[in-house]
């Protein structure tokens, strides 16, 4: 009976000791994971505009002539 208990616990605190590391491990690799994506977000969010060409812009005072205060 008292080994049997003693395994019991035993087993309880090998599971709970792998269980505790691999919260530990995910909570790292996700960290790391965040400060990698939030360093390569300004590159990334860059990659993402379009530059408009520079003879493409064209607004309304290029084409209608503004009127002349009377």
């Amino acid at each position: 009976m008292i080994f049997e208990a003693m395994f019991a616990y035993v087993a309880v605190l090998a599971l709970g000791l792998a269980a505790v590391l691999a919260v530990v491990y995910s909570v790292a690799w996700l960290w790391r994971l965040v400060r990698r994506g939030a360093a390569a977000l300004p590159r990334g969010i860059k990659s993402l505009t379009i530059e408009p060409s520079p003879g493409s812009f064209n607004d309304s005072r290029d084409v209608w002539p503004m009127p002349k205060d009377d």
